[in-house]
């Protein structure tokens, strides 16, 4: 069936403005029929003369004087029926701190499951929750959590949605106890960790929630039905904290590191390494409260040693591989500078304006010496770095500055002294975030801004661009009694710099402006700077048993923001529609289950379209709380215009795939989850993948997690160079080489979590990796826009030669005639690593932590790409080794 877009277009609005019909009203019903409630509130009591103890026993006067909060109703399994067990919280407060106790009744009270963890650590325990929205905006939420065993969990939630930022870790306290009636949780969170405004009687949203693991039973005091959309918009009331007001809060963490790093192998030649290197540094982390409402978080020549690795990958194509940000600093409040917040979460296909990674990354362009010795850093040094957050008059904002060091490299040339080379310029890095809601959360813009700027004063950054700027704007508006939303982002970017360094973007993978077959693009050498800009739009359906939409996104081909964001192409637009019909009230046979089919479309700005996919797939929970998913895409003949490289068109063969995904029940000791996915296309290429995790906790304070994958795959062509040959006429005088791809890959992640204390924790990860890949039929592509090819060796009077010694091939594509021979080195690889590290955590006073680090990697490889897998597990253990200690400690101050 082939559709014009614009036939296309229209039918997707006609469908999503048919489905949308007539607003709803607040009164109409919810998912499950239950009519919603108002609201629940309750009145906080003043603590005099003195603040209750924090034993976890409830007996303090205080506590018989509180009012009650009680009425909680099932989230899960039974949405809206009363609790198996009852539920009492009760509120507090001094001039310095909220105090939140729970009775959490329990008929079985020898059942109630309390682990060991570390914390933040999803201990599979029963659990108690308090989520305050003290900002009363509707959007955001302060969140602690305990379990029977104390082990304490806290994260800020934004933006209406329920995940939230875990890295953020406030100093509270609290006790947690079990006895004859089930078990105590008594929770003291000072003021200085909130943030709320001056008035001299506050009104917070909040809410309580609770589970009973061993009936995998959710409750919530203020409830709304699991149909529903929204999170801290969705909270009761809190009011009668009358008096209080924010200290002005000052929090300094002062840290020392001393780590040594074991090398083997080393040179004994080199003068820069003799295998072993000791050092100790230190720096300090501020906290500091400008007002109420405002928090300037600083550091001053941080470090990040207790940060796990990143996991091994084997990246063939032109395009980057994203990590995920690991590092405290950057972790924390990294909400505040996502571009693109939507109704619950964010706009599909919103631009990542900022990609914190981009400070502190390794050096843009390190130095190279085959006949010397080179000593590149492994990360640019960060010279201190600021944030300031919060609200103020209404607004929401963030605003984050960070300064990366000039770097430089070692060098030494046999015969000559060691010098020293830049690698990376003095880097100022600048986002700054602005965002108001209304309507009670209904409704937000947000914007986002990024500027860099490097000092490329000297010649050997002549590539890298002087400045980059990017900025938008995003909004979100529910409507229909909340059941449906649209939201949007559009965002501008520019770049400036040297002409070299602008015509390196245009060339760059993410845009190829030298594409031979495109006259809408070309590249300008003389170009000084590139502008560009991106929009989306997102409109649909977001509760209820249906939900449906339509996506649509569009990026220029001058849009480039990699300097402060993450990107990997441009010159895309998208469009998609997709339909979800959900049962979330138990059955006989499911306690979920949904169905779900989407399709879509993209082009370039040309007119051509990259591919066209239809997807189907259903997934649910069984009552035996066992889990699965499985679907399956058809996607149709498209056009690449990324497979060459820069050159013309290539032909996407038209493909399918389908994967199947099942887990158990997670509360059980031993949990196992497997999922599998299988692709073909026409022309032949396949893909196999197979990965699984098992779960073991052997006692409440161990949890064991192996995590095996296998992926086997043949690509049909694979790109493997390009020459530029004035005899290849038809492909625009260049020759682009491709070649069959076999590739495999087998890793395994280990982690083992060991939980003494609530305090005092063990974490071990590790991570063996094999990869290979092997090329074979060596062609090129015969015509553009098209998947027909000239095998070497084999069509016309081409010839292709191996040279063993050199490693080589040499390649005549046309063999007594004009066209120059090619040679290129022989891409076949086998890849092997192995990556550790076991950390050791210890909270030794409160807000002090001691860690101690042990960072264990080797790697090694070779151009056999016979893939035996016992053959290289040994060569593993034979590689050199990197061993390095860290040991960090910390103290915090407050006043």
């Amino acid at each position: 069936m082939r559709l014009t877009r614009a036939l296309l277009l229209a039918a997707s609005t006609a469908f999503v403005a048919a489905a949308l019909g007539p607003p709803l009203t607040a009164q109409q019903l919810s998912g499950n029929g239950i009519a919603p409630d108002t609201p629940p509130a309750m009145t906080a009591t003043r603590a005099a003369p003195e603040a209750p103890r924090l034993d976890g026993r409830l007996d303090d006067p205080i506590w018989q004087s509180a009012a009650i909060a009680t009425g909680f109703r099932q989230r899960e399994p039974h949405d809206g029926e009363e609790p198996t067990e009852p539920t009492e919280v009760r509120i507090v407060y001094t001039e310095e701190a909220l105090y939140v106790s729970a009775r959490l009744f329990d008929s079985q009270p020898d059942r109630v499951v309390g682990r060991l963890g570390r914390r933040d650590s999803y201990t599979s325990s029963d659990e108690f929750w308090v989520a305050i929205d003290s900002y009363h905006d509707h959007r955001t939420a302060f969140c602690f959590g305990v379990n029977p065993a104390g082990v304490r969990s806290d994260e800020i939630t934004t933006n209406d949605d329920p995940h939230g930022d875990e890295s953020w870790d406030p100093v509270w306290e609290v006790a947690a106890r079990t006895d004859t009636l089930g078990w105590v949780a008594e929770m003291r969170i000072p003021f200085s960790q909130l943030r709320f405004s001056s008035a001299e009687e506050q009104l917070w949203g909040i809410n309580f929630y609770r589970r009973v693991f061993r009936n995998n039973e959710e409750t919530v005091w203020s409830w709304v039905a699991n149909t529903e959309q929204g999170f801290a918009s969705q909270f009761g009331h809190v009011q009668g904290i009358v008096g209080i007001e924010a200290p002005r809060r000052v929090e300094l963490l002062p840290y020392v590191v001393t780590q040594s790093e074991f090398v083997e192998g080393v040179d004994p030649d080199n003068p820069f390494h003799d295998g072993s290197t000791q050092g100790v540094t230190g720096g300090l982390d501020l906290k500091y409260g400008v007002t109420s409402n405002l928090t300037l978080d600083a550091t001053i020549n941080p470090d990040f040693g207790q940060v796990e690795a990143d996991p091994a990958v084997v990246n063939l194509s032109a395009f980057e591989t994203f990590f995920d940000e690991r590092r405290p600093f950057f972790v924390e409040g990294a909400n505040l500078f996502q571009f693109g917040a939507g109704s619950g979460g964010f706009v599909f296909g919103a631009p990542q304006l900022f990609y914190s990674r981009r400070i502190g990354a390794a050096p843009s362009r390190p130095a190279f010496e085959p006949d010397g010795y080179v000593d590149n850093p492994t990360a640019t040094s960060i010279i201190g770095a600021g944030k300031l957050s919060g609200r103020t008059a209404g607004w929401s904002i963030g605003l984050l500055d960070a300064i990366t060091a000039r770097e430089f490299a070692r060098v030494q040339v046999p015969g000559s002294e060691p010098e020293s080379r830049p690698v990376e310029p003095l880097t100022n890095f600048t986002v700054a975030s602005l965002r108001r809601d209304f309507r009670g959360g209904s409704t937000g813009i947000g914007a986002l801004g990024t500027m860099v700027h490097r000092d490329v004063s000297d010649s050997v950054f002549a590539t890298m661009g002087s400045a980059a700027y990017s900025g938008g704007v995003d909004f979100f508006h529910r409507f229909g009694g909340n059941q449906f939303a649209v939201s949007g982002t559009i965002s501008g970017s520019l770049v400036r710099g040297d002409s070299v360094a602008i015509l390196s973007t245009q060339r760059s993978s993410a845009r190829y402006f030298q594409r031979p077959d495109q006259d809408y693009v070309a590249v300008d050498p003389s170009r000084t700077s590139l502008a560009g800009y991106a929009t989306s739009v997102q409109l649909g359906k977001v509760s209820g048993n249906w939900v449906y939409g339509t996506d649509f996104y569009a990026y220029s081909p001058g849009f480039e923001i990699n300097d402060a964001g993450f990107q990997s192409q441009t010159d895309r637009i998208f469009h998609g529609m997709r339909v979800t019909r959900r049962w979330l009230e138990p059955g006989r046979v499911f306690r979920r289950f949904s169905v779900t089919s989407t399709f879509a479309q993209q082009w370039n700005f040309g007119g051509t379209r990259s591919f066209r996919s239809l997807y189907t797939g259903v997934s649910g929970q069984l009552r035996n709380y066992w889990q699965f998913s499985l679907g399956g895409n058809l996607n149709a003949t498209g056009m690449s215009d990324k497979a060459t490289r820069g050159g013309p068109l290539l032909e996407s063969p038209a493909s399918r795939s389908a994967r199947v995904w099942m887990g158990t029940d997670l509360r059980k000791a031993v949990a196992i989850a497997a999922a599998s996915n299988y692709a073909r296309s026409d022309v032949g290429g396949w893909e196999i993948a197979v990965a699984s995790e098992v779960q073991l906790r052997p006692s409440s304070a161990v949890r064991i997690g192996f995590l095996p994958g296998w992926t086997r795959g043949r690509s049909m062509a694979f790109y493997v160079t390009q020459r530029r040959d004035g005899t290849a006429t038809a492909t625009y005088g260049g020759r682009y080489l491709f070649a069959q791809l076999e590739q495999t890959e087998v890793d395994l992640t280990v982690r083992l979590d060991v939980a003494l204390s609530p305090s005092l924790s063990i974490q071990l990860w590790a991570q063996p990796f094999i990869a290979s890949g092997d090329y074979t039929d060596f062609k090129e592509l015969a015509r553009p826009a098209s998947f027909d090819f000239l095998r070497y060796g084999i069509d016309g009077a081409s010839t292709i030669t191996f040279d063993e010694e050199t490693n080589r091939y040499t390649v005549d594509p046309d063999g007594a005639g004009e066209a120059p021979v090619i040679t290129f080195d022989n891409p076949d690889f086998m890849v092997r690593s192995l990556r550790s590290n076991l950390v050791v955590r210890w909270e030794y006073v409160r807000g002090s932590t001691l860690f101690v680090v042990w960072n264990h990697g080797r790697s090694g490889g070779s151009s056999d790409p016979s893939f035996r897998l016992g053959d290289q597990l040994g060569n593993l253990w034979d590689d050199d080794a990197q061993n390095t200690l860290l040991v960090k400690v910390n103290y915090w101050l407050s006043r």
